[in-house]
Parts: structure tokens; C-alpha cells; sequence
């Protein structure tokens, strides 16, 4: 029997990864992380602006619950999907810049890049981010490299750029990327520079502008968080924890294809064609990497900060291949990529597979909650509020324990706002006059110098692979200073 046409195309194997995905996530092992419990918690409370990141990570949560429940397969849900529609504007790119074969190679390759196999199994902000990214990303082509004319497509870019600094403000990059290409190339500069270049600008201000105004409402909460994250006033110049940040993008990219971007990168520097749409692609792939590298030498960085230069990135470097007659290479990174993104799918389903390889610690961010939860709401009873000094800790209780009818609120250990909880949850002297106190501590450090009555009453433990996580409780009242750090939603 043959096999069908459709069987071959993009379109076809980029649906089979997506319910391949989402049959895994129903049926996955492991609780939400702390993060995607905070997301949750902020989808149920719709906004423009959060503490520490902007709005559209709760908006997407609040879809996918409003439809399929709050099971943790629906709060994550919107992760394959967001990924799949990345696929599908860089397919389209590739298209538009070189050929089919390059947009089903491009398309498909990313469906299966190490990273975003792990992160479509959870709701993170890079999912709507590169989502926004990509789409930018071709229509800036569909203007500068494409020749269009129309005003619709400089509308969609502004949209797209809009929307993408209302998922997470590296979306920043692209106008700096953007800038530098428009600069370098007179090609770019004719088809950009044109007056429906307004239009962007005014659609992107006016999309984010929510959000600033919600910051500027709250103090800039969200950027000093942000620029909190950065951590400059640490120790500075560290050549370790740049080095450590370049090796964790061959786990991000793929060994094969992070190496193949560096030779396209030489290869291009030493050949430069400004107008060339390669050369265009290098600018949007190395710009995140370049910013991002520079705060890791400064500070520090996470391996997923520079996940914007992989869109580009991934049609740059399987152009390079396939124009290098090394298809080949491309087929046996993909196919690496594959193996890579069934064995997370496996994972996914069962933890113990891990913990079998000695891997289990890998997943200790996504164990142990739900059952942490129900220890301490089973001690709750008679208690005006559930304090607590951990951020992890609250966003868990607030979703595991959705059902119960329990007053939490934050304990800042230092007097001083440093988490959403501890701004719009605070522990209220007036109100929580009894409270149960959960401590990361195993001591009563942050309580002993503003509580008259303290009394260690227990323990809440649970096993997250081959350690355990411990919370310590205690029954507290009589506050007596200093006075609390206050906001109201």
C-alpha cells in the first residue's frame, strides 16, 4: 500500500509531535512547578500586569482552564500548541527565504530542538514569547526580504512585537536585532524605512502599553524585579558562568546544530553579504546571544534567556547545511533531536525512569507538592491564616488546595517585598492574629523576633526522588513588630 502524500509533509508530522505531546501531558507524572502554580494562580486573577512578569502567561493559563478545568495537563496545555505554532512561522520563513525543503527541515527541526521538547511539557513564559518572536520575525522578512507593500504587513510586525513584550520583555531584542539589520543592509533600509514603519511602532506602543501603565501604577514592580533577576550587584566578571551558559546552548540547540550556527556564523562573517537574508538571520540569531552572554560574564544568566535566537537560528542553520550539500547532517540531527524528544516523552510519563538512570533529581522541581499540600492543610483547621516564607511553597498551596477555603499569605523574612506573594498576599497583623507558620527553615528565625507565642508543632515532608523536601511548622501569635510591608491588589 502506498503511502499517502500528506504522510511526507510538514504539516502532517508537526500534528502527530503535538498529540504525541498532549496524550503525554494528560497522562504525565509529577506536580506543577512552583513557577507554573504562580502562573496559575495570576490566570484567576486577570490583569495587565504581574509582579514579576507581564501578563500573557496568565491569559493563555486562563484559556486553556476555562475550558478543560485546572487539572495540571489543562495549565499546560497551551505549551505544545505555542511551540507548534513557533514550527509553523518559521516553516513559513524558511519558505519564503529559500525553499520548501529548507521549511519543512527548518519547521520540523524545531519541533524537536532539546529545549523545546522539555519546555513544551511546561507552561513557561518562553512558549508565548517565541511564539511572538517568530511571527515578527516573518513578517519582517515578508517586508524586507519579501518586497511587501502592504500596510497590513507592517501592522502584523507591530502586533506581533506588541504581543510578544506582553509575554516577556526580551522581546526587546528584536528592535535592537531589528535596528542593526536595517542599519547594515540598504536593501533592508528601502523596504523598512518606509512610512507604514509608523504603524508598527504606534500597534507594538500601543499593545504594551497595558503593561506600563500597570507598572507605573505599582511602582515598576515587574522591571525591578527584572532587573533584580540580573543580579548585578554581585560579584561581577565571571568567565566560569559565561562559559557555563555557552555549554548549556549545545544542550538547548542540539550539539550538531549549535555547532553547524557557529561555522555559519564564521563562514558569513568572512564572506559578509549585508543584504544577503543569511546574513540578516545571523543578526537575529547572535543579537540574544551576544546580550545574553554579556549579562553571564557580568553576573550571571539561565540557559533559556537567549532561547530568541533560536528561530532564526534554526532556519540559518539548516540553510547552511542544505546549501553546503551536507543534508545529511541535517537528517542526523533531526533525527538525534527525535530520539532525544521521545525519550522526554517517556520521562514525562514516569518519573521512576529517571530515578532508574540516576536522573531523578532533574525533576525534583515538579515533585512532592500536591502531598506537601495536603500535609499542611490537614493542620490548618483553627488557624486565621497559613503563613509562609517560601514562594514555592504558596504557589503550590494555593493550587493544590484550591478547593479549601484556607487564608495564605506571605512572611517576608526581611521586611521588604520580593515576590508577588509577599506584595498582594502579605501577612496582615490585624487579621492572621493565630496563624500556622510553614518555615523552609528548620528554625524559627523568621518569626522569633516578632512573635510573642511560638510553638513547633510538626513537620511536612514528602520524597522527591532520592532526597526529600521538609517544611517546618509552628504555631504562632501575640505579633508585636516590626510593622509589616502592606499592599493592596
Amino acid at each position: 500500500m502506498p503511502i499517502p502524500a500528506f504522510a511526507g509533509t510538514f504539516w502532517f508530522w508537526a500534528g502527530v509531535v503535538v498529540a504525541i505531546r498532549v496524550a503525554a501531558l494528560v497522562l504525565a507524572d509529577g506536580t506543577l512547578g512552583p513557577d507554573e502554580a504562580q502562573y496559575w494562580y495570576w490566570a484567576q486573577h486577570p490583569d495587565v500586569g504581574y509582579f514579576s512578569k507581564p501578563p500573557m502567561i496568565a491569559w493563555v493559563i486562563g484559556a486553556t482552564t476555562a475550558l478543560f478545568g485546572d487539572g495540571e495537563w489543562a495549565v499546560r496545555l497551551a505549551a505544545p500548541l505555542l511551540h507548534a505554532g513557533t514550527a509553523v512561522f518559521i516553516y513559513l520563513t524558511a519558505d519564503q527565504l529559500f525553499d520548501r525543503r529548507a521549511a519543512v527541515f527548518s519547521g520540523l527541526t524545531w519541533l524537536t530542538l532539546p529545549g523545546v521538547s522539555v519546555s513544551s511539557f511546561l507552561i513557561t513564559t518562553d512558549a508565548p514569547l517565541l511564539l511572538f518572536w517568530a511571527g515578527a520575525l516573518y513578517f519582517f522578512f515578508r517586508i524586507s526580504a519579501g518586497g511587501a507593500t502592504k500596510v497590513r504587513e507592517f501592522a502584523l510586525l507591530g502586533l506581533m512585537i506588541g504581543l510578544g513584550l506582553m509575554s516577556k520583555y526580551a522581546m526587546l531584542y528584536f528592535p535592537v536585532a531589528a535596528g542593526v539589520t536595517v542599519a547594515l543592509s540598504a536593501e533592508a533600509r528601502r523596504a523598512v524605512l518606509r512610512p507604514p514603519l509608523a504603524l508598527t511602532v504606534l500597534i507594538a506602543g500601543l499593545v504594551a502599553a497595558p503593561n506600563v501603565a500597570w507598572n507605573a501604577a505599582n511602582d515598576f514592580q515587574t522591571v525591578s524585579h527584572t532587573a533584580a533577576n540580573a543580579n548585578w550587584a554581585s560579584e561581577l566578571f565571571n568567565i566560569e558562568l559565561l562559559a557555563l551558559f555557552l555549554g548549556a546552548q549545545f544542550a538547548v540547540f542540539g550539539p550538531i546544530l549549535f555547532a553547524t550556527l557557529a561555522a555559519a556564523t564564521v563562514f558569513i562573517l568572512r564572506n559578509p553579504n549585508l543584504n544577503d537574508s543569511r546574513f540578516q538571520l545571523l543578526v537575529f540569531a547572535v543579537t540574544p546571544i551576544v546580550i545574553v552572554s554579556t549579562q553571564a560574564f557580568i553576573s550571571r544568566a539561565h540557559a533559556n534567556w537567549a532561547a530568541a535566537a533560536y528561530p532564526a537560528a534554526t532556519i540559518l542553520a539548516i540553510a547552511f547545511l542544505l546549501h553546503a550539500g551536507r543534508a545529511r547532517i541535517a537528517k542526523a540531527s533531526l533525527a538525534l533531536h527525535a530520539a532525544v524528544a521521545l525519550a522526554v516523552v517517556v520521562f514525562v510519563a514516569n518519573f521512576e525512569w529517571l530515578d532508574r538512570i540516576g536522573a531523578g533529581r532533574a525533576v525534583k522541581e515538579l515533585r512532592g507538592w500536591e502531598s506537601l499540600s495536603a500535609q499542611i492543610a490537614a493542620r490548618a483547621d483553627g488557624y486565621d491564616a497559613v503563613l509562609f516564607d517560601d514562594r514555592s511553597m504558596i504557589g503550590e498551596m494555593l493550587y493544590y488546595q484550591r478547593d479549601r477555603n484556607l487564608e495564605i499569605a506571605a512572611l517576608d523574612p526581611n521586611n521588604g517585598v520580593h515576590h508577588h506573594f509577599e506584595a498582594f498576599l502579605p501577612f496582615q497583623p490585624d487579621r492572621h492574629q493565630r496563624s500556622l507558620f510553614v518555615s523552609i527553615l528548620g528554625t524559627e528565625a523568621h518569626v522569633d523576633y516578632r512573635f510573642a507565642d511560638i510553638e513547633k508543632i510538626g513537620v511536612a515532608q514528602a520524597d522527591i526522588g532520592d532526597a526529600q523536601r521538609r517544611f517546618t511548622l509552628f504555631d504562632i501569635s501575640g505579633y508585636y513588630g516590626p510593622a509589616s510591608v502592606q499592599y493592596t491588589d
